[in-house]
């Protein structure tokens, strides 16, 4: 099992609502880095949306690509406190 402890995200091209943005998003853990290059669409929902909360949304979603995650949903954890609290449950 793998805990990120801190993420870390570079936004590679500047958000805006009318061309959306592009970043990489790093889940960092003891044994090394996860790093994913992430999209965010355009768009009128793009105004409302926090575009920290929209790269994590992203490279979560690419998470669930990954084998190991779908053979075990254990694959990846959070350390307390490194989501925003827009993931809480």
């Amino acid at each position: 099992m793998i805990i990120v402890k801190r993420i870390d995200i570079t936004p590679t091209k500047e958000f805006s609502p009318e061309t959306g943005g592009a970043g990489k998003v790093a889940f960092v853990t003891d044994t090394g880095d996860v790093i994913f290059d992430c999209q965010i669409k355009p768009g009128r929902d793009a105004l409302k949306r926090n575009p920290v909360v929209a790269y994590i949304s992203e490279a979560l979603r690419q998470v669930q690509l990954m084998p190991e995650y779908r053979i075990s949903k254990s694959y990846m954890k959070f350390a307390p406190g490194v989501l925003p609290v827009e993931f809480a449950l």
